[in-house]
């Protein structure tokens, strides 16, 4: 049986990008919230992951998933993986 890894970008983005799973999105932030220094959250709104440019200048980005808490506190998740290539 193949299973996609989660930890790639399209794959989280389904799993806790979705309104049907902000469940599986707010157990995973609620986990890593005290690490962080933060408190639980009751509550998360879902928002474009894709950033409006306000001038030429400006990039632009795509969040993997990217939330709004109830007392409007932007998150950004996105999923970094790192490499390590041993070399003798």
């Amino acid at each position: 049986m193949n299973v996609l890894d989660p930890r790639a970008d399209f794959v989280l983005k389904r799993i806790s990008g979705r309104e049907s799973n902000k469940n599986v999105l707010l157990a995973f932030l609620n986990r890593i919230s005290p690490e962080a220094g933060e408190p639980s959250l009751t509550e998360i709104i879902l928002m474009n992951s894709y950033t409006i440019k306000q001038d030429s200048l400006d990039k632009h980005s795509i969040f993997d998933v990217y939330a709004k808490t109830s007392r409007t506190k932007l998150i950004n998740i996105e999923m970094q993986l790192f490499i390590k290539y041993d070399r003798d």
